[in-house]
């Protein structure tokens, strides 16, 4: 017997967490940005990081976020962040809290 879904379950099935690869790229003015794609193609970037210590406190805040929701996340290498899954290629600006 095939199983039907509901509206319900349709809807909590799309909300499942995503895989999500971040990387850093380095720019010419010396500083550094920090990009993250999730498994849909979306793609959120906090540019012009100054240390490698202000890298790593978006790293640390990426995964206690995603360890939160369940979501793995991983490093990803040139051929992974170059292969384009289908969805929105779209790059969002990360915003900075401040408190």
């Amino acid at each position: 017997m095939e199983r039907q879904w509901s509206r319900g379950e349709e809807h909590w099935a799309a909300a499942m967490p995503q895989n999500v690869a971040y990387w850093i790229e380095d720019r010419s003015d010396g500083r550094f940005d920090f990009v993250v794609k999730l498994e849909s193609g979306k793609v959120f970037r906090r540019s012009g990081c100054i240390s490698r210590a202000e890298i790593d406190a978006w790293i640390e805040g990426l995964r206690m976020l995603m360890a939160a929701i369940g979501a793995p996340i991983s490093s990803a290498d040139a051929a992974s962040r170059d292969a384009s899954p289908s969805g929105s290629q779209t790059t969002h600006v990360a915003v900075r809290a401040t408190s």
